[in-house]
């Protein structure tokens, strides 16, 4: 099956139907009406507004912002969507700003609080400059109607195969992100090619003269993500700032996959083979490890990343004590406050630590004190211990860190 066949037949599945979409804007109608009054607005924002909404299992999302004069003014979000009386069940989501849930049967609304600025570099916060993305890529999706099918493509790519989300447990695209990643690039297919050459620097609308100004122009922390792309509406912004070098090396490893075998699989996310990481595990005469991880945070982003921290913090220590991890996963919904990790490694039951080096008289003293009875000897201009250790004894340090930590083993 050809590749248009494919894409085409995966956007028939993911795609809403005419009369799906104007329900959700009739929704979205009601809210807003019901939200606006005197000095505060509200808008229509997220994939609804931009023409890119994917069909999704339960309640559909739609965003709907709601502007304020300043800062302080968003702390009334609260009142005023309680008098406005929305359709079903209102709850607070707490992050850099709180925002609000109103969720029912068939619509969740997402009402997120922004403050009016004119011009981007005033933004406190990033939800204040998301009216501009909309009005960017909307403009953009007019001119070229196509661009709104090819947008449903990457998000769905990227979500099924865990690139998907700018949260910290995930560290993956953002749905700007790949907005102007295919505005840039003109469709999906060509996106996956381009960022296989894994260009350092994008700049869809030739904000600096070159690469060197982008390096020189934009501030330290925004450099650090493997692809930098220049923010169309403010041009010291990285709009791939959330994404990770892991993340981005899975998404360019099924994008290789995708290009040399084209499959409608590539579109469904899929439980973790668990089965694959054992077997894995068995051919490299290694140990599979699964662990169920839990925190007392926030469900979402919050818990997800405090989760995924720890998790990391765990494959981390066991490099440190020179255990050979050969592959891991993490594993977390989105929701409530559990997460699988999955991790195959090979056991090393003796490891050499190294002490100061040979020429240090005090510090060698302070070290034999410290290890007494331990098999010490010299090796390349230091001194060195041997150290039985087991995984098992490993993870069993993990506990106190944990709560330490905010997450820990269930």
């Amino acid at each position: 099956m050809g590749v248009k066949k494919i894409l085409n037949d995966v956007l028939s599945e993911i795609s809403l139907s005419g009369e799906e979409v104007s329900s959700l804007k009739a929704s979205a109608s009601d809210a807003v009406k019901r939200i606006s009054s005197g000095k505060v607005k509200a808008f229509v924002g997220g994939s609804l507004a931009k023409g890119t909404q994917i069909r999704k299992e339960g309640p559909q999302d739609i965003d709907i912002f709601v502007v304020f004069e300043d800062e302080k003014e968003t702390k009334k979000l609260g009142t005023i969507l309680k008098k406005a009386k929305l359709p079903g069940k209102l709850k607070v989501v707490h992050g850099s700003r709180d925002y609000y849930q109103a969720v029912s049967k068939n619509v969740v609304l997402e009402i997120i609080p922004v403050v009016k600025n004119v011009r981007p570099e005033d933004a406190e916060n990033v939800t204040d400059v998301s009216l501009s993305h909309v009005k960017y890529v909307g403009g953009k999706i007019r001119k070229n109607p196509t661009l709104a099918d090819e947008i449903k493509l990457a998000k769905t790519f990227c979500y099924a195969n865990r690139c998907y989300g700018a949260e910290g447990y995930i560290k993956g695209f953002s749905g700007y992100g790949l907005e102007i990643l295919i505005i840039h690039y003109g469709g999906f297919v060509k996106m996956l090619k381009g960022l296989l050459k894994r260009p350092r620097t994008l700049d869809p609308e030739k904000a600096f003269r070159g690469e060197r100004e982008v390096m020189s122009e934009l501030n330290a922390s925004k450099l650090q993500s493997p692809v930098i792309v220049v923010d169309p509406t403010y041009k010291y912004r990285n709009v791939l700032a959330g994404l990770g070098s892991e993340t981005f090396e899975k998404f360019l490893k099924v994008a290789h996959g995708f290009l040399k075998s084209s499959s409608s699989n590539y579109f469904k996310k899929e439980e973790f083979d668990v089965a694959k990481m054992k077997k894995l595990a068995s051919k490299k005469k290694a140990q599979f490890i699964e662990l169920d991880l839990k925190t007392d945070r926030q469900a979402g982003d919050i818990a997800g990343t405090k989760m995924k921290k720890f998790f990391d913090f765990i494959c981390n220590e066991f490099h440190r004590k020179q255990q050979e991890v050969i592959g891991k996963e993490f594993d977390y919904s989105g929701s409530g406050k559990k997460a699988k990790g999955y991790i195959v490694v090979r056991e090393k039951k003796v490891i050499e630590v190294r002490g100061p080096a040979d020429r240090m008289i005090d510090a060698i003293k302070g070290f034999k004190k410290a290890n007494k009875g331990a098999k010490i000897f010299k090796k390349k201009g230091f001194l060195w211990r041997r150290e039985k250790i087991s995984l098992k004894k490993i993870l069993g340090s993990f506990k106190k860190v944990g709560k330490e930590m905010g997450a820990g083993l269930a």
